[in-house]
């Protein structure tokens, strides 16, 4: 049996805390390695003394995406200990390093964000931000995973690779002991966001509503025991944090039906957030954009909302009205 321990790391976010995973496995294995500040190092420090080990005795990192508050620490864990091992997704290190898909990316959402309806200041700003990057500087993959691989050092654990938060996120399952160690991809009372990722160059950009939706379900078919998730409690009952994933989705849904029924039926997906989150969205306005491009897919992919490009920008349009 592998003993799995919870450190709990300080973020400034609003989701709160984010938990890294210890494995007492073949390899001391860390899962994740939370937000790069002082208080989170302090506190990995002190969590991994409490369990009678210190950095220099993890072997290797697993990270189960790319995102700050998963990768963060990963240059200073590698200061204190240059010979462990990295393993991610085959495109985490795309994703944080790679200089020609980073100014692909930038130039991929500042058209999306003109296409949303943002004004092409606005569009640029949130573009061209420094985003998850400076936060894996020194550190490099070691070993990729991707589907139906077990992690080295870690016999039982199984790769399942569960984008729609992140394109890269992956998570972990043991079928035997019935463990899943899941990042961000369910995390109990509390939504964990959809993220948008720039496709690699040349290729459809995805839809990670829908991948979330279908991985949900695959998820749902996994006898589990434990779910150990990147935010909030650990889950003793899967199913039943699915089940309000799915209704909060469904929710959201139909607050952009309900949105585009108040516009009359039509209007580009900015102002669908300026009246949805009205006095909100102005800080946060990239987390609204994924989340409503995201929900919008959605709907198109129902056949609930249309998308008709004028002037540059799309309008988002009920099927049923006019």
């Amino acid at each position: 049996m592998h003993k799995v321990e919870r450190l709990e790391l300080t973020t400034n976010f609003p989701i709160g805390p984010v938990y890294s995973y210890v494995v007492f496995g073949e390899k001391l294995t860390l899962i994740d390695a939370g937000l790069k500040n002082e208080q989170g190092w302090k506190e990995l420090n002190s969590g991994l003394h409490r369990l009678g080990i210190s950095i220099s005795d993890i072997e290797q990192i697993v990270l189960t995406h790319h995102h700050n508050d998963h990768t963060g620490m990963v240059d200073w864990i590698l200061e204190k200990n240059p010979s462990l091992s990295i393993y991610a997704h085959k495109d985490t290190e795309m994703i944080l390093k790679d200089e020609n898909y980073l100014e692909w990316s930038a130039e991929f959402f500042e058209k999306l964000f003109i296409e949303f309806g943002l004004t092409r200041e606005m569009a640029t700003q949130w573009a061209y931000r420094k985003g998850h990057r400076g936060y894996f500087e020194v550190a490099k993959v070691d070993g990729v995973l991707k589907e139906g691989d077990y992690v080295p050092g870690l016999p039982g654990f199984q790769v399942i690779e569960t984008p729609g938060h992140s394109q890269d996120h992956i998570s972990l399952y043991n079928a035997d002991e019935q463990l899943f160690i899941c990042g961000d991809n369910i995390i109990k009372g509390v939504h964990g966001g959809i993220f948008l990722d720039a496709p690699i160059q040349g290729t459809e950009r995805p839809k990670p509503l829908l991948q979330y939706l279908n991985n949900l379900e695959k998820c749902r078919k996994l006898p589990v025991r434990l779910t150990y998730s990147g935010h909030g409690p650990v889950i003793d009952n899967l199913n039943e944090a699915i089940d309000g994933h799915i209704r909060n989705i469904e929710n959201r849904t139909q607050r952009v039906i309900n949105t585009l029924k108040k516009a009359g039926g039509e209007a580009t997906g900015f102002e669908i957030i300026q009246d949805m989150y009205r006095g909100r969205y102005e800080k946060a306005v990239i987390t609204f954009v994924f989340e409503i491009v995201s929900v919008l897919d959605l709907l198109q992919e129902r056949n609930i909302v249309i998308a008709e490009k004028q002037n540059g920008v799309y309008q988002y349009r009920l099927v049923n009205e006019r």
